[in-house]
């Protein structure tokens, strides 16, 4: 586990210059001298630059009247740490003045750095002075961190950064974070959610999340919300967000002390979120520690909105209409549109006889209301004896890809596979530890999940090259037999009984394609 530095904090403000004796730039170096840094540090007025500024600081406080004894750095050159990977790295001042002492981590290779982190503690280690990184406070500064240092080789740099002064405000206003400051333990926490829509269509989350201590809060909403997006294949995707937690040893190891708000938002063009939609939830150290495989790999806690089953009473869709008086109760329609007068909303007819969506003929008319070419209008009837039985569906496991859009079938029928690529699509039904949880749906002709019923789900879990297939069944639904496809490409065949491969365990490479088929009955 990664350590981090949590520092309680002071505000005002003053310009930090920190410098150094500096070798002629322009005298003739030898390349492979080394750079080197030394610091310093020059007060300047905040209070003028307050003046033209708009901010929520409110008053500016006094500096403390301490002498700095030492300052602390985060450098970086790229992506790798050069100093201060587990905490900043202390670098003290020469006794009585503004400088710091020479110090051999500092000797470095001529190059392009990074200053990430700067800080000025007092000789009692009360923190003082800080560079602000973002937040609220930035803009009272000329120079925010991130700072670029450009070494040339054998010279002092002069670096000037300019910093603010603390007073025990919130640390978050200067831009970092409450574990940055003073050392403890943090532990990382990831999340991942999906939505289910009352259509049974299910999506990848956009959400934020909050968490407190003991009613303080640690992590606000309103700065921690996930990214959304669409791929390059045009399928909608989020990523996941992760935390660091503290590891407070006043706490024991079972003890819930960390509480999360995880609230859902709309996503754009994608779905609107109902109002008031959230997850919550309390953590303690173990449920934390148990996310983790490894130490440099954690696994998401992946959260769920409205997948359950459970929705409001009086509104199922979520469309502002109660049940009693929605036209379309299961479908999203808060214009009520009825264009026929027949009192089933627009959004509930197709065109096709099936006025509500139930798979019953409607007008009689003898058709295959859901397009599933197997005679049965989802009313448990064999309508066409094509051996389908009474009260059953065909059901398959849902996917990234339509088997009539294949073009490799004639007459192909409805249904759907997956490429297990690890993919956008993949990742909203994944479960950690190599699995994924994906919807089997029943009667969904046409690949339209509104027309059809959830009849469980299908587990895939993936140890090394080794596939499992299980299938998992919601109450009250039997099998009455099923078809499961694994391997490098799609089927010669899209017919159940020919591409079945007589077993549920499979050896695959990378990418495998899998279709799970089967016949499935409400009892």
């Amino acid at each position: 586990m990664r350590k981090f530095q949590i520092y309680l904090a002071f505000l005002a403000a003053f310009a930090l210059v920190f410098t150094s004796c500096s070798k002629d730039e322009s005298d003739t170096i030898p390349t492979e001298e080394k750079a080197t840094l030394s610091f310093g540090a020059i007060v300047a007025d905040m209070a003028n630059k307050s003046a033209n500024k708009q901010s929520d600081v409110g008053d500016l406080p006094a500096c403390s009247e301490d002498a700095p004894a030492y300052v602390k750095v985060v450098l970086m050159k790229g992506n790798e740490y050069v100093i201060g990977e587990d905490e900043p790295y202390r670098v003290d001042l020469a006794s009585g003045q503004v400088f710091t002492k020479e110090d051999e981590a500092l000797e470095l290779e001529p190059g392009q750095y990074t200053l990430e982190h700067f800080a000025t503690y007092d000789a009692e280690g009360n923190l003082t002075w800080l560079a602000p990184k973002g937040g609220v406070l930035e803009k009272f500064v000329d120079a925010p961190l991130p700072l670029n240092i450009d070494l040339g080789a054998g010279v002092k740099k002069y670096v000037d950064v300019s910093v603010l002064c603390y007073d025990d405000r919130d640390v978050n206003q200067y831009g970092y974070q409450f574990f940055e400051f003073d050392t403890t333990k943090a532990m990382e926490f990831c999340f991942f959610a999906n939505y289910c829509a009352p259509s049974g269509r299910h999506f990848p989350a956009r959400y934020s999340v909050e968490f407190s201590v003991d009613g303080e809060v640690i992590y606000e909403a309103e700065e921690n919300i996930n990214n959304v997006g669409v791929n390059e294949y045009g399928d909608n995707y989020a990523d996941p967000i992760c935390f660091a937690l503290p590891d407070l040893s006043e706490y024991a190891d079972d003890e819930e002390y960390i509480d999360y708000t995880v609230t859902l938002l709309d996503s754009e063009g994608v779905y609107d979120a109902p109002e008031n939609m959230t997850i919550t939830g309390s953590l303690s150290r173990n449920e934390i520690e148990a996310n983790f495989d490894g130490d440099s790999n954690v696994d998401y806690e992946h959260l769920r909105f409205g997948c359950d089953g459970e929705v409001p009473a009086d509104d199922a869709d979520d469309d502002g209409v109660a049940d009693d008086e929605d036209n379309c109760p299961e479908t999203y329609n808060p214009g009520q549109e009825d264009a026929d007068g027949d009192g089933v909303g627009n959004a509930c007819e197709d065109g096709s006889g099936d006025g509500d969506n139930d798979g019953d003929d409607n007008d009689n008319d003898g058709n295959d209301n859901d397009g599933d070419s197997d005679g049965d209008d989802n009313d448990g009837d064999d309508n066409d004896g094509d051996e389908v039985a009474e009260n059953c569906d065909t059901a398959y496991m849902y996917g990234d890809n339509e088997l009539d859009d294949l073009g490799l079938y004639d007459n192909a029928n409805w249904g759907w596979g997956l490429v297990l690529d690890e993919d956008a699509f993949d990742d909203e039904y994944y479960e950690g530890d190599g699995v994924w949880r994906l919807p089997f749906y029943a009667g969904a002709g046409q690949n339209d999940v509104s027309k059809g019923w959830e009849a469980g789900y299908i587990v895939l879990t993936l140890d090394g090259n080794e596939l499992e297939v299980d299938i998992e069944l919601n109450e009250g639904v039997s099998l009455n037999e099923s078809h499961i496809y694994v391997g490098a490409d799609w089927p010669e065949s899209d017919a159940p009984g020919q591409f079945d491969l007589g077993t549920d365990t499979f050896t695959v490479g990378d990418a495998p394609h899998i279709i799970v088929h089967a016949e499935v009955c409400e009892d």
